[in-house]
């Protein structure tokens, strides 16, 4: 699934190219975001039962 996730970034930098060039900032926030779906994804390759985030929000705000 990681592999198909980053497929798909390269992917999207391609096609959004221009936009994403044009403003420091959105590159900026591209990179952001891609590298914390990267982690998340590697995190769950290297540990696959850990509790969700949903999960663990719930126990601790009741």
């Amino acid at each position: 699934m990681i592999y198909i996730f980053g497929g798909l970034l390269i992917i999207s930098f391609i096609k959004q190219r221009d936009v994403l060039l044009e403003k420091k900032m959105h590159m900026g926030l591209f990179l952001v975001l891609s590298v914390c779906g990267i982690a998340i994804g590697a995190v769950y390759n290297i540990f696959p039962y850990i509790p969700s985030i949903a999960y663990v929000l719930e126990k601790y705000l009741k």
